[in-house]
């Protein structure tokens, strides 16, 4: 009976373990073509049969090109992309930094009014915020344009932080209101037995107790940021707002793609939000698991 019960138990295990693995391969597999392609001369990326493992002629001349020249072509030319690597990377970090850094702000202040204050119309108010969730973006990026037109920040970076502000506030304050009812109330009343107000409590209790969902709340803000495609295609029209992940596709001519130069510039695009998940994983997961487990 022992005997057959650790075989299932083996045979579970180890049908866990294949599942996980090709679900790493077919997630990992993307990036690592990418990586390796970036590496790899023209020659070796178009000579059959491909050799998918590695390049036997390593390079990185693909990553000073794009920094410098633009995309280089078969026929000799280049993209019009000398010097929008460099713009491109500035406007992401700006863009995805200043509008993780509000939303937090004002998601943090928002989640503690929603889980510890009382006033008129907090549930009806609370249930308009979540009734934004479930609406996809491109539901309001007409009435987005128009306003934004009107106010003439079309094309600017700070045009785009409100966007991005606007479209995850919601989510934001879902999450950080979660965080802040998951603090015991009892501090917090002990706190104000001792003569503190509101604004000590929420300084000196809450704000420390909070600190994993507010790190949470900005790297989620600021990888969704980061990797948007569509606001910056329709907002951004110059390399004065234009993130890495328009620039990345101007790497397409209008006769061929310059893969490893493409290769190179994506795995400039993908390297920052890889290292602060990577970094930051640890309050990332505590911050997203802190509503949910008591």
């Amino acid at each position: 009976m022992n005997l057959g019960l650790r075989a299932q138990e083996r045979l579970r295990l180890g049908f866990i373990y294949v599942m996980c693995a090709v679900v790493l391969i077919w997630a990992l597999a993307p990036i690592y073509w990418v990586a390796v392609s970036s590496i790899s001369t023209r020659r070796e990326l178009y000579a059959q049969p491909y050799k998918i493992w590695f390049p036997s002629e390593p390079t990185f001349e693909s990553y000073h090109t794009i920094f410098t020249q633009g995309a280089k072509f078969r026929d000799g030319s280049f993209s019009p992309t000398a010097g929008l690597m460099s713009s491109g990377l500035r406007n992401s970090v700006i863009i995805s930094v200043a509008s993780a850094a509000v939303v937090t702000l004002l998601a943090t202040g928002a989640g503690y009014a929603f889980a510890r204050m009382e006033f008129r119309g907090k549930n009806a108010v609370f249930l308009l915020i979540m009734l934004m969730l479930p609406l996809p973006i491109w539901v309001s990026l007409i009435a987005l344009f128009f306003i934004m037109s009107r106010l003439e920040l079309v094309d600017t970076l700070l045009g785009l932080v409100l966007i991005f502000v606007t479209l995850l506030l919601p989510l934001a304050v879902w999450m950080m209101t979660t965080f802040v009812r998951d603090i015991p109330g009892e501090i917090q009343d002990a706190a104000r037995v001792d003569g503190a107000d509101r604004w000590r409590i929420l300084y000196s209790i809450v704000l420390p107790l909070a600190r994993p969902g507010m790190v949470a709340v900005f790297l989620v803000a600021m990888l969704t940021t980061w990797n948007n495609f569509l606001i910056p295609l329709i907002f951004s029209r110059t390399d004065d707002s234009q993130p890495l992940t328009i620039v990345l596709t101007l790497f397409i001519g209008q006769y061929e793609v310059a893969w490893e130069d493409m290769s190179a510039a994506a795995v400039v695009t993908m390297l920052p939000p890889f290292l602060m998940a990577l970094f930051f994983q640890r309050y990332l997961v505590r911050g997203l698991t802190m509503g949910a487990v008591k």
